[in-house]
């Protein structure tokens, strides 16, 4: 509902003369109601006192036994109490009761021997506010007494008691009560005409700032506002007209900042998320939608757990640095899986905000891990490169030329031997197999240092696992060692180097079967995510990698095995990087390890 300028100004003025006359007209009754129970209460007690003197008096000269006879006996006493009555005009009766409340002596004869009821007394009335006695006496008609205790031999007899008519002290405030009304009607009607000229005299330069304050909410900041008035209505349009520019100078350069802000904050490749103190979101940026795989910045005013759910990391990360209030929640590692694969891991920092003790918001920080995990990748491999530099030259100087010289000196022993025994001629094909197989590790090396032209082609994983097995099923057996497929026929082919795969698959079967020297079960297994990335995963029953030792196996030279050379692993990991892949490993100790390598779709 408006009133518009004028009548806003009218009720203003109206309200505030209500305010003042209502404040005054309380002052006023309370004050002469105060006084005047103050008064009352006053000579109501001076009377008590008087009669006091006059019974303590009686009660000195009368024998004990008959002290009520002695009392209503005496004239003077008597006269006393019959005079109390007319002496304050608010009393009705004057008596002396014992201690039973048995009525010795009373104003009226005909309560003498009664029992007197039970009062309140003047004093309750007394420690009453004012408005509140005025609201008590104009109320049901009451008597207050004011109790003056005897004692004889300084024991307990009885009191003076001294009726207060509440009706009677109305009837004194009562004349006070209707002028003060009488004078508050009529503050009202000449508060309103005072409002009405006082309105006259501003509203047309109030209208003025009025309108322009309109047209200042809706952006016209370089409004003027126009006033000849030399008073405080003027200065106060000067002042408008300079707070315009102000703001509009200000608005522009706070939108100029904001929008570089925001083109910052968009580009961070680090997620930032921030919460109000019922953890609701109230700004995200682009990286945090796509880091967690949620619209986030669509999400405004929706809580974090609404939105990812109550059992995400994130959210009981959250929660925790909540509950701690002042202990943020600093860089921990989370795993984001199920939307993310294979998962993701990220690090996450919470800080609440605080104001006086009382957490207010709070901002989420998340960064991905994983191109800090590749650059740490490629920082180990290349020290590896490095490291396997230095071996190389000494593998090609000392061992290509010796076996070069084992070679011809095979072929030379075949010529020489004339018909030899099938068991030589399988000794001598063995000798040649096994010098050519040292062979081709030389060339393995050499080629694990230098750059090499992949020879890519349509390649089938189940393919290459079977020819794996029939490669190691000899040697498996041995062992005790068994191999079992789970192979899914419905994967595509790949693109990759057969040679290259075949010895990083061969390493890594190899591995499974030392891993079991007491035999077991090895199996192959294929399969494809939604994302259409082809997986192949050795899995054996081995005895399993330690925790510590997990960061390490790819590490060049780094082996656990009494006669291993600690190369193996290590081109397994750089055949697959060059084919685009990623290699991971799932082990407990005693329960067995999994290798599994993943290629990207071709």
């Amino acid at each position: 509902m408006s009133f518009g300028i004028r009548g806003t100004a009218i009720l203003g003025i109206s309200l505030l003369v209500f305010l003042i006359v209502s404040l005054t007209l309380a002052v006023h009754l309370s004050t002469t109601t105060h006084l005047v129970v103050r008064h009352a209460a006053e000579k109501s007690t001076m009377q008590a006192q008087q009669i006091f003197s006059g019974s303590t008096r009686v009660m000195a000269r009368a024998q004990r036994g008959r002290l009520g006879g002695a009392l209503r006996s005496n004239r003077e006493l008597r006269a006393l109490l019959d005079a109390s009555i007319g002496y304050s005009p608010h009393l009705v009766y004057a008596m002396i009761a014992d201690r039973s409340n048995t009525v010795l002596m009373h104003s009226q004869r005909s309560y003498e021997g009664t029992k007197a009821p039970s009062r309140p007394r003047i004093e309750q009335l007394q420690e009453m506010s004012a408005l509140r006695q005025l609201a008590v006496l104009a109320g049901q008609p009451q008597i207050f007494e004011t109790i003056l205790p005897l004692s004889l031999n300084d024991r307990p007899f009885g009191a003076i008691r001294l009726g207060l008519a509440g009706s009677l002290l109305w009837r004194e405030l009562s004349p006070a009560v209707r002028q003060s009304l009488l004078l508050a009607g009529l503050a009202f009607p000449l508060a309103w005409v005072a409002a009405y000229i006082f309105s006259n005299l501003v509203i047309v330069s109030l209208r003025q700032i009025a309108q322009g304050v309109d047209r200042m909410t809706h952006g016209e900041f370089d409004t003027a506002f126009a006033s000849d008035r030399d008073d405080e209505v003027g200065q106060i349009a000067a002042k408008l007209t300079l707070l315009g520019r102000q703001v509009q100078e200000d608005r522009s350069s706070l939108i100029s900042e904001k929008a570089k802000l925001e083109g910052i904050v968009h580009r961070l490749e680090d997620a930032i998320i921030l919460l109000n103190s019922e953890q609701a979101i109230i700004f995200a940026n682009p990286a945090a939608e796509t880091l967690l795989a949620h619209p986030l910045v669509d999400a405004v005013g929706q809580s974090l757990a609404q939105i990812l759910g109550e059992a995400h990391p994130l959210v009981e990360a959250a929660m925790e640095s909540f509950q701690q209030q002042h202990q943020p929640v600093r860089n921990r590692s989370i795993q984001l899986g199920g939307y993310h694969n294979p998962p993701l891991d990220i690090l996450a920092s919470i800080f609440p905000v605080l104001d006086r003790d009382r957490i207010v918001g709070g901002m989420i920080l998340l960064k991905n891990t994983e191109p800090l995990r590749q650059i740490q990748s490629i920082v180990d491999y290349s020290r590896k490169l490095a490291d396997l530099g230095k071996l190389t030259s000494g593998v090609a100087h000392e061992i290509k030329n010796p076996l070069n010289a084992m070679i011809i000196h095979l072929e030379l022993l075949k010529q020489k031997l004339n018909d030899p025994p099938d068991s030589v001629t399988r000794s001598l094909e063995f000798l040649g197999g096994e010098v050519h197989r040292l062979d081709r590790i030389v060339q393995g090396f050499l080629r694990f240092v230098r750059p090499q032209t992949l020879e890519l082609r349509p390649l089938n994983l189940n393919s290459l696992l079977r020819e794996i097995v029939r490669l190691t099923e000899t040697q498996g057996t041995q062992t005790g060692v068994t191999f079992v497929f789970r192979l899914d026929d419905t994967i595509p082919p790949i693109n990759g180097d057969h040679e290259m795969l075949r010895q990083a698959f061969l390493n890594l079967v190899l591995n499974a079967c030392q891993a079991m020297p007491n035999g077991g079960t090895i199996t192959l297994a294929t399969d494809h995510t939604i994302d259409g990335v082809i997986r192949a995963h050795v899995i054996d029953g081995g005895t399993g990698i330690p925790a510590d030792d997990l960061d390490k196996i790819f590490r060049l030279y780094y082996t656990t095995k009494p006669d291993g050379n600690g190369i193996g692993l290590s081109l397994v990991y750089r055949i697959v990087q060059m084919h685009g892949g990623r290699i991971d490993v799932d082990s407990r100790v005693g329960r067995g390890t999994t290798m599994t390598v993943a290629f990207p779709i071709t």
